[in-house]
């Protein structure tokens, strides 16, 4: 009997041992590269938000506490965004001028993200202040919070999503209740703003998206037509072409496209034109820069 379970059972059991290991380090496996690849998927979130804390020491004066920027950075990198630091931002911005433009021109803060390598821009405002007298028989006063956010698809400058939020926090002290009173109405900017980011960025496979190109070099409007004519005819998983703007040579088109962004670029670098090509010269998710090159 003791021949029997040495020579039988044994080997049985340590066979479906190995059969259990193999199949742990399989699955194993297969969820990091899940996880590794939903995270390698997201794209770059670059957040500017102009913050001040008011009535400091019952003031004019203010403090800058980019307690909010601090707080959706955090709330994206949650979720696998990677995120642009925005004090790297802020010195490659002039200062007075030039954060003052991002908060009013899309296409400025479109550019700014693209720069730093970010595919969406969050820009916006985010101030808080006393909002009256102290509470009665005590030095608390109630401090407000006021957040309002945009958010740009830096590829193609269009607005994803815009949204405010607001919150009150009774303190003693005007810099640290506002502190609090920012992150406060900061999470709630970002319960509203995120899902729209999520929704809009996390395309199915197969599911078209909106890609702008951006072409140059151009010789004329026939040349632009013969190209157009390309990618509606020629190029598998194209179910729309879209000119936007044709002015001094350079054409702005959109597509939406069943596949990645670098396919296309792909495609369109290998393919033949009569006397020219195409020579992609920027890929991003969403974007893709072309020169048109003439045929020596």
């Amino acid at each position: 009997m003791r021949n029997l379970v040495q020579n039988t059972l044994l080997p049985l059991i340590r066979l479906f041992g190995i059969c259990l290991a193999v199949l742990f380090v399989s699955l194993t496996k297969g969820v990091v590269a899940q996880e590794a690849l939903s995270t390698q998927s997201k794209p770059t979130v670059m957040i500017i938000l102009q913050e001040k804390v008011m009535g400091v020491f019952n003031t004019t004066g203010w403090e800058v506490p980019t307690q909010a920027e601090i707080t959706l950075m955090s709330r994206l990198q949650e979720l696998g965004y990677p995120v642009v630091d925005p004090q790297t931002v802020r010195r490659n911005v002039v200062q007075a001028k030039g954060l003052r433009m991002l908060e009013a021109d899309n296409r400025g803060a479109a550019a700014a993200g693209l720069q730093h390598g970010a595919q969406i821009s969050i820009i916006g405002t985010a101030i808080s202040k006393p909002a009256g007298a102290k509470l009665f028989e005590t030095q608390m006063q109630s401090i407000q919070a006021t957040l309002t956010a945009r958010v740009i698809h830096n590829d193609t400058g269009q607005i994803i999503t815009t949204g405010s939020a607001t919150s009150a926090i009774a303190h003693i002290d005007e810099v640290q209740g506002g502190t609090l009173a920012l992150e406060k109405a900061a999470h709630d900017l970002a319960d509203l703003l995120i899902p729209k980011i999520v929704t809009a960025t996390d395309k199915a496979t197969g599911e078209a998206r909106t890609i702008a190109l951006n072409i140059t070099g151009l010789k004329s409007y026939r040349h632009l037509d013969h190209i157009l004519y390309f990618f509606e005819t020629k190029v598998k998983g194209i179910s729309e072409v879209y000119l936007r703007d044709f002015s001094n040579n350079i054409a702005s088109v959109n597509l939406s496209y069943s596949d990645q962004s670098a396919v296309l670029a792909r495609k369109i670098a290998t393919s033949k034109f009569k006397g020219f090509r195409l020579e992609p010269t920027q890929v991003t998710d969403n974007r893709i820069d072309l020169s048109a090159i003439a045929n020596k």
